[in-house]
């Protein structure tokens, strides 16, 4: 496992283990605490890496495709947690895993979203 450490906060890829609070704090942030269901696979993205500290989910980062058809890493925090340093080296960790996982810039657009779309749906099923 690719573990980088940052002022006692890690950064890891994305596992199933931790799926459950990257869910969690994706509904925090689009105020969205009454379903417990994503509301589409092109806002959520494909989660690929997350911040930890004292073994907490603090923050992750994923990749989505945007308006000009591009993909594009963001991230989302435990407001607590947020700095942009952090951020700034959450988003190298996610973007090392893109591009070792999206190695080809032809067919990276369709196997993004098509990811993406098989995670939502696979979460929507588990809730």
């Amino acid at each position: 496992m690719d573990t980088t450490n940052t002022a006692n906060i890690q950064f890891d890829s994305i596992n199933i283990s931790s799926l459950k609070s990257v869910v969690n704090i994706y509904q925090s942030k689009v105020n969205d605490t009454e379903s417990k269901f994503i509301k589409s696979s092109e806002h959520f993205g494909l989660p690929l890496s997350i911040a930890s500290f004292d073994n907490r989910v603090i923050g992750y980062a994923f990749v989505l495709i945007n308006n000009e058809g591009k993909p594009e890493i963001k991230s989302y925090w435990e407001q607590e947690f947020y700095s942009i340093e952090v951020e700034q080296d959450l988003k190298f960790h996610a973007q090392n895993t893109f591009f070792t996982a999206f190695k080809d810039p032809e067919t990276r657009t369709n196997k993004i979203q098509n990811a993406a779309e098989k995670l939502f749906n696979w979460l929507n099923v588990c809730n």
